[in-house]
């Protein structure tokens, strides 16, 4: 497969789509934060409202205070477009604890009701960047992907981006990841799930559990591509399935012709403690929902 590391980029990541002049992700990003904000302000912020002159402003500083990627700068932008906005450091710079971050000013009451929602959108987003960062540093052949599994979609995979993660699908419509269920009612006819598959999008990934199943995709898809004239880039999802199992299948793909017809990718209880393992097992991915459910916040405060 020629260029392969240019071919998972192009199965895996969606980063460019994820950015505030795409219109799609701003919208999507603006009504998100709306809803945090709304969620949290209610019918209005009660302390705000008996302490502070409506008409007074202030001037705040955002700090870190640990080490780390910043992330969400462009997501704080969006729901301040009506507030003063100084900007000292940016996504997807390296920051050290005690540093401004951001400095913000306008009108008190504005500032301190979006005080919380501020520091959930940039220690979550921060926190992923960095996590991310950390783990790609020491992989050396193997990228590392997140998953579906978000609880803020998009800005959680904007966050993977930032730490120079592979995003994987954005959602549902986003590419073709055969599972098992979709196999079964097929009755595990590969060649036939690959040609249903390969008309619907560019990209197709079918999930196996074992030796077997993968090596009949591979062969279902050297049928197919041959077919399609390359038109269609396929990658087997290796689930649940350790290194040292992982390791002689790739071997029988190789012997069998058939590696250079797909992208690999090992996922299913993949964590901190052992993604390590899979760094020479011969797969091109290994994705992480620990990335983005299990990242710890990193500490940013207002001021």
């Amino acid at each position: 497969m020629p260029h392969r590391d240019k071919l998972v980029l192009e199965f895996w990541d969606r980063s460019k789509e994820l950015s505030v002049k795409n219109k799609k992700y701003r919208s999507f990003a603006s009504q998100f934060l709306q809803i945090l904000l709304r969620n949290d302000i209610g019918s209005g912020d009660a302390t705000s409202k008996s302490l502070v002159n409506g008409s007074k402003n202030i001037s705040a500083s955002i700090i870190a205070k640990e080490d780390g990627i910043f992330a969400g700068l462009d997501e704080f932008r969006l729901m301040n477009d009506d507030l003063k906005i100084n900007p000292l450091r940016h996504d997807g710079d390296r920051i050290k604890a005690g540093e401004i971050l951001v400095r913000i000013s306008g009108p008190a009451r504005k500032i301190l009701e979006r005080e919380r929602t501020y520091l959930n959108l940039l220690q979550r987003m921060s926190g992923i960047a960095t996590l991310t960062d950390e783990l790609s540093k020491k992989l050396k052949n193997v990228r590392l992907a997140a998953t579906r599994k978000t609880l803020w979609g998009g800005m959680d995979k904007r966050a993977v981006s930032i730490g120079k993660g592979l995003t994987h699908r954005i959602g549902l419509s986003d590419g073709i990841l055969v599972k098992d269920n979709h196999l079964e009612a097929l009755g595990y006819n590969f060649e036939r799930v690959v040609d249903l598959a390969k008309s619907k999008s560019k990209y197709v990934e079918i999930e196996v559990e074992n030796k077997k199943h993968a090596l009949y995709a591979a062969e279902a898809i050297k049928s197919i591509n041959k077919k399609t004239k390359g038109k269609n880039l396929f990658a087997i999802m290796l689930d649940n399935i350790r290194p040292k199992e992982i390791m002689p299948i790739i071997k029988e793909l190789k012997k069998q012709e058939l590696y250079d017809y797909v992208l690999l990718e090992a996922s299913g209880n993949i964590n901190p403690s052992n993604f390590m393992e899979y760094d020479d097992c011969g797969v091109d991915v290994i994705s992480m929902g620990f990335i983005t459910n299990s990242a710890k916040k990193r500490v940013i405060h207002f001021y």
